[in-house]
């Protein structure tokens, strides 16, 4: 069972590290003004412990080398791109400061936790990973393959999807307004489509483990976290508080998720 898995795989050793981590990066965040540092140690957290499994996991060497190296690149792919566009000589994150309004007095105690949630947000969802690399099966399968297509569809896309929208924030002249070419035409949030669609690909590489239909807990716990509580939703109030009607006419001619063809306006 997944939960086994982890156990034997010994996460508390790195439990002190990775909570120093973050604590760290919280500090940081004092002197930065600047809590994206948080996302950026979740980044860093999952790639310590990718690398980690695939040292301690007993499974095919073949097997947990393509996992590290999927869990790896995505790690340092979206850890970079949010230090480089969310924190380095940027201004906080709206919806971050909107959290800060929130917690009032309580604002660096809710921060610090959050910072500190980052930890068993790394370990949960490592733990998919690290559950894969343990299959026993030798070499890869066309299983595998899947999944290794589903992934290469989803960080490529999420990465398009990321550099669409800096481009757009880029320019002086999109100031206020909404970006709807590219792959903004199709979904209002395709960056999140295809973070949730880089879980999924997992998925197919856990046919053949025991329980292996527990392997959809991962990829729907993130899509219900990015369509209900921390991504969708803070997101689209932050663009309506700040684009107005232009977003609002938005909402309605394009899908809030998965990519579709626009509608055309009544």
């Amino acid at each position: 069972m997944p939960w086994e898995i982890l156990s034997l795989l010994n996460f508390w050793i790195w439990l002190p590290g990775l909570m120093g981590l973050l604590g760290v990066l919280w500090l940081l965040h004092l002197r930065f003004e600047n809590a994206s540092l948080a996302d950026v140690g979740f980044c860093g957290g999952l790639f310590i412990l990718v690398l980690a499994c695939s040292l301690s996991s007993e499974g095919d060497v073949t097997r947990r080398i393509v996992i590290m190296g999927m869990g790896s690149l995505y790690a340092i792919r979206l850890g970079g791109h949010v230090f480089i566009h969310r924190v380095w000589n940027h201004s906080e994150d709206a919806r971050y400061r909107k959290v800060r309004q929130l917690l009032g007095r309580w604002e660096q105690i809710g921060l610090f936790l959050y910072f500190q949630l980052q930890v068993p947000a790394c370990i949960f969802f490592t733990g998919l990973l690290c559950w894969i690399m343990s299959h026993p099966h030798p070499g890869l399968r066309w299983w595998d393959g899947i999944g290794v297509g589903l992934y290469i569809l989803a960080v490529s896309g999420e990465a398009i999807a990321d550099r669409q929208l800096e481009v757009f924030r880029s320019k002086v002249m999109n100031k206020g307004k909404t970006l709807r070419t590219g792959l903004w035409r199709y979904s209002r949030h395709p960056n999140y489509f295809f973070e949730s669609v880089h879980w999924w690909a997992y998925v197919p590489m856990a046919v053949g483990l025991p329980w292996s239909w527990m392997a959809v807990v991962w990829p729907l716990f993130m899509m219900s976290a990015l369509l209900w509580i921390t991504g969708v939703p803070l997101a689209e109030a932050q663009a309506v508080a700040s684009r107005g009607d232009d977003y609002r006419n938005y909402q309605r001619s394009t899908s809030a998720f998965i990519p579709w063809f626009p509608r055309k306006p009544e």
